[in-house]
């Protein structure tokens, strides 16, 4: 009995030495989240910016006396501002590589992005006893985006600038008021167009799957055009402006996103 009792007691000094020498193991580090992978989410912000319109009397002018004809078309072109509001949602792409982030989105937004001035009532030069006056007015109804995100990653967050084309539904008017005549006549155009845009802006996570950015965005559009006749009640009466007018946009949105 007292051989099995050593006998016990030496494996047992012998298991424990044995285990103190052998190494201990940390831990396993847990990897930080990366940024790459599929994302959908909704958006919201607001809008500023200017409307520039040009306007030209393309005749044949049996309208104005041709000295009236500066005037009138330069009142005609005076840009104005517009301002609203937007919101919509995204889905995008991003891809990580090192510290380099980089990134796709489609982006699609209800716009309220509006404006108008009036100009007048102005004498004319010619004929003192008349006058004339613009009433213009323009609108954005709707706003995608289709963007390139480059960026680096500082660990929560990362910093980005983006660009790419911008699409859009743009309404343009133009009321002409005459007192000669008289006339009063308005000319509208809605157009779809094709812009660019151009921006930054910063990411942050919210926990593993949720993400938060503040953006900002200059878009610009230049070819909402067209012609509007101005007759003057008399048949052989009248002239034709042609309209050629640029929308500015400078957006800022807060944008929330999922992580697939």
């Amino acid at each position: 009995m007292r051989k099995i009792v050593l006998a016990a007691a030496v494996l047992a000094l012998t298991g424990t030495a044995k285990a103190a020498d052998m190494p201990i193991k940390a831990p396993p580090m847990v990897a930080a989240a990366g940024w790459t992978g599929w994302y959908i989410g909704v958006n919201g912000g607001g809008g500023w910016g200017s409307v520039s319109p040009h306007v030209t009397d393309i005749g044949p002018d049996t309208f104005f006396a041709v000295a009236n004809v500066p005037a009138v078309t330069g009142n005609g072109s005076q840009h104005f501002h517009i301002s609203g509001a937007l919101a919509g949602g995204q889905i995008g792409y991003l891809f990580q590589a090192g510290r380099g982030i980089f990134g796709i989105e489609v982006a699609g937004d209800w716009t309220d992005i509006k404006g108008s001035v009036s100009n007048g009532p102005t004498t004319y030069t010619v004929t003192p006893g008349s006058a004339f006056s613009w009433n213009l007015s323009g609108k954005s109804d709707w706003l995608v985006t289709v963007l390139g995100r480059i960026g680096l990653d500082m660990g929560s967050w990362y910093p980005y600038v983006t660009g790419g084309a911008a699409f859009s539904h743009l309404v343009y008017t133009a009321n002409f008021v005459d007192t000669f005549y008289p006339s009063n006549v308005t000319n509208r155009f809605g157009k779809d167009v094709v812009g660019w845009a151009i921006g930054g802006g910063a990411e942050m996570r919210l926990g593993q799957r949720w993400m938060l950015r503040g953006e900002y965005l200059h878009i610009e559009f230049d070819n909402v055009a067209g012609n509007g006749v101005i007759p003057c009640g008399v048949i052989v009466c009248g002239t034709t402006f042609s309209y050629n007018v640029k929308f500015k946009e400078d957006l800022g949105r807060a944008v929330l996103s999922y992580r697939f």
